[in-house]
């Protein structure tokens, strides 16, 4: 049996669309028929038994293309394995941020309201979050600011190995036949 699985996401600066680029390769080396794709292409799931979403965070919800294609797919969604990330500067074990605040911000982080949309409509399997990567010009005015006094440091955070062994475990549950 084949399973088609859409890798959706929604990116501001293209640290996002990376992630998206690497789980599609993990999932396609176990054999998976993916279909890579921005979430503002995408009309419907219904081509999909799968379903991999995800978006950068910005004030810390989805980008508002992430967001119309939930509402957009509604109860489409219903019955198909879906799993959800959002990348924004702290992810479950990397940060843009210093460790102190990052540890904070984990304990602290609500999901954001689109992956709790999505848990509404089907059943989320799991949902991470990955640190992304940060220039200067990605947080402008006041938040450069602030970036800096919550210990900032610009450049790549992003774990290839913890999103590697996030995209490996949803690869065996669209596989169970390859373990």
């Amino acid at each position: 049996m084949t399973t088609t699985t859409l890798v959706g996401y929604a990116t501001a600066n293209g640290s996002t669309r990376g992630i998206a680029e690497r789980i599609a390769a993990s999932l396609t080396a176990r054999g998976v028929e993916v279909d890579l794709r921005a979430l503002s292409e995408v009309d419907s799931v219904q081509a999909y038994d799968t379903l991999v979403l995800g978006s950068a965070v910005h004030n810390g919800q989805w980008l508002p293309e992430a967001v119309d294609a939930i509402t957009r797919f509604g109860t489409t969604q219903t019955g198909r394995a879906t799993w959800a990330y959002s990348v924004c500067s702290v992810g479950a074990t990397s940060s843009t941020l210093s460790p102190r605040v990052a540890r904070y911000l984990r304990r602290a982080m609500p999901e954001p309201d689109a992956v709790q949309e999505l848990r509404a409509v089907t059943e989320v399997r799991d949902h991470r979050f990955f640190a992304g990567s940060i220039t200067p010009g990605d947080w402008p005015g006041f938040g450069r600011f602030v970036f800096r006094l919550m210990g900032g440091r610009y450049g790549d955070a992003r774990d290839w190995r913890d999103i590697d062994a996030w995209s490996e475990g949803i690869g065996r549950d669209v596989t169970p036949g390859l373990r």
